[in-house]
């Protein structure tokens, strides 16, 4: 998953998102480089802050049915997430989330 960098201040400027250089580094940078494929995440969701942190959050359905919380970063997303939702079958039915 390769997302533009975001402001170095809070909350996020929409239009740091347009340009990588409106980003806070000038240029775009990967964000999670490994686990991401839509195999292993068919559902995932970006979100205003979740956590009260004024940084976007993600919001994902992993492959074994289990929702998980990414909570945003400036950098690299730590982990895989909280599990927010143990595994359940029908997660893996849905079309989408939100």
């Amino acid at each position: 998953m390769t997302l533009m960098s975001t402001p170095s201040t809070a909350p996020v400027d929409l239009s740091s998102l347009a340009t990588a250089a409106n980003s806070s580094g000038g240029e775009d940078n990967e964000y999670g480089g490994s686990g991401w494929s839509s195999s292993a995440m068919p559902h995932l969701m970006g979100t205003p802050s979740a956590n009260g942190d004024t940084i976007p959050d993600i919001w994902a359905v992993l492959a074994d049915g289990s929702v998980r919380f990414h909570a945003g970063s400036k950098t690299a997303p730590s982990g895989s997430g909280t599990e927010v939702i143990a595994r359940a079958d029908y997660w893996k039915t849905r079309t989408d989330i939100g």
